[in-house]
């Protein structure tokens, strides 16, 4: 899937993984929000350990089943899939990586 707008953090590079879909489903499970919720460099940082996470596990539970006698067509979907999600996994990782310099500089000035 090609985005067509630009990318700000808002969504992974599959589109699969939205900052609004984590924040809805947080909110839902947290009856009060922590202090760092209201941060916004703090809420980035934990939507891509989400990212992460939620990437990572699907690759691996999709790389599971596949065998060698699954049908060609699903294999290679499933393969497309999972190399999308590794993108995602790098991106997320380079996300949390850049909140954590900018975390530093800013702590330096």
């Amino acid at each position: 899937m090609t985005q067509t707008t630009h990318n700000t953090g808002d969504w992974s590079p599959s589109g699969l993984f939205r900052m609004s879909a984590w924040e809805g489903e947080f909110e839902r499970a947290n009856a009060q929000l922590p202090r760092w919720y209201w941060n916004r460099d703090q809420r980035r940082r934990h939507y891509a350990r989400w990212v992460e996470a939620e990437a990572e596990t699907l690759a691996i539970r999709l790389s599971g089943l596949l065998r060698s006698d699954s049908p060609a067509e699903t294999a290679g979907a499933a393969r497309v899939l999972v190399d999308s999600l590794a993108r995602d996994i790098d991106w997320a990782r380079r996300l949390e990586d850049s909140d954590s310099e900018d975390d530093k500089f800013a702590h330096a000035a």
